[in-house]
C-alpha cells in the first residue's frame, strides 16, 4: 500500500482524497476526477456529480460505465432530460420505504425502459467505479493500483446498519478490495 484514499459518496457530489502512507509529506490531497463535462468536452473536478445519465446509442461516446454517464454532464442534463438521469443514490440507500435491490431510478421515468433502471446500489456502485478507474487511469504503471490501496468511505451517522451494508455492497460490485472501511460522517 503506498496510498490512504478517502472517499465521500455523497448525495450531491462524490469526492476523492489521498495521503501517501510512507515518505516526508503525509499531507492529504484532493484527487481531481476525470468525468465529462458536455458532449464533446472531458475535464478534470475536484468532485464528480453524484447524477448518472443513460445515453442514447448515439450519444454514446466510450467513458460510459454500463450504459450509464456519471458527473458533470450528467447533472447539466438533469434538467433538460430528467427521465433519462439518476441522482441521490445514496440518499435512497437509507429509504426502508423503498427495495434498494430493484431498479427504481431514475424515479419515476418513462423514457428509461424497466429492465434498464438501476438500483440505488447500482448507482451507488456506478459512482465507486467511475472513482476507481479515473484512479487506476491516473496511477497506471506507478504501482499504485486502487485495489492495492487502503480504502476508506464516509457514510452519515445517520445510516443504519442495513444502509451500510448496501454501501458496501455497492463497493463490492464496483470492483473494490476486501477490507473497505466506514467512517461515519462528521468525523
Amino acid at each position: 500500500m503506498k496510498y490512504s484514499i478517502g472517499i465521500d459518496l455523497g448525495t450531491t457530489n462524490c469526492a476523492l482524497s489521498h495521503a501517501p502512507l510512507e515518505g516526508p509529506d503525509k499531507g492529504s490531497m484532493v484527487f481531481p476526477i476525470g468525468q465529462r463535462d458536455s458532449a464533446g468536452t472531458r475535464a478534470a473536478h475536484p468532485t464528480l456529480p453524484s447524477f448518472l445519465h443513460r445515453p442514447l446509442e448515439s450519444e454514446m461516446v466510450g467513458d460510459e460505465r454500463d450504459g450509464w454517464l456519471a458527473g458533470a454532464f450528467a447533472r447539466k442534463l438533469a434538467a433538460a432530460r430528467p427521465g433519462t438521469v439518476a441522482h441521490s443514490a445514496k440518499s435512497w440507500l437509507a429509504h426502508h420505504g423503498a427495495d434498494r435491490t430493484q431498479g427504481i431510478l431514475p424515479w419515476g421515468s418513462s423514457e428509461i425502459p424497466e429492465g434498464q433502471k438501476l438500483s440505488p446500489i447500482q448507482a451507488s456502485a456506478l459512482l465507486l467505479k467511475h472513482l476507481q478507474e479515473e484512479w487506476n487511469g491516473a496511477f497506471a504503471g506507478q504501482g499504485a493500483d486502487f485495489a492495492d490501496q487502503e480504502i476508506t468511505i464516509t457514510v452519515p451517522a445517520s445510516f443504519d446498519a442495513v444502509a451500510q451494508k448496501l454501501t458496501l455492497e455497492a463497493a463490492t460490485m464496483a470492483g473494490f478490495p476486501p477490507g473497505v472501511r466506514f467512517l461515519e460522517e462528521p468525523q
